[in-house]
């Protein structure tokens, strides 16, 4: 969707819209560039605060309208899950890119 329909500026790519209530939803991917991929390795969730000065080159966060998802990686590391909230945005979200509808 950010390939697509996203508008490039400051540090990344930026896609807005509104759910189906009609609030915000913010997607956005900070970095060099906009990966067609993210890292399949996932750190462990109690690694993360062992390394507090860690800065990964690219960040996605999906935000409907808080951020629900933050995702941060480098290339070649293991990817970071520093938010994650189930909600009714995954929907809207698969919704969105076209995607069919999980059962």
């Amino acid at each position: 969707m950010l390939a697509r329909d996203g508008e490039r500026g400051g540090a990344g790519w930026r896609y807005r819209t509104e759910t189906g209530e009609g609030q915000a939803f913010d997607i956005s991917c900070e970095g060099p560039d906009l990966p067609a991929a993210i890292p399949a390795e996932t750190i462990l969730p109690n690694r993360i605060p062992k390394d507090p000065k860690w800065r990964g080159t690219h960040r996605l966060a999906v935000a409907p309208p808080l951020i629900a998802l933050d995702l941060c990686w480098t290339p070649g590391e293991p990817l970071r899950i520093m938010t994650f909230s189930r909600g009714d945005w995954e929907e809207e979200l698969l919704a969105m890119a076209g995607a069919a509808p999980r059962s």
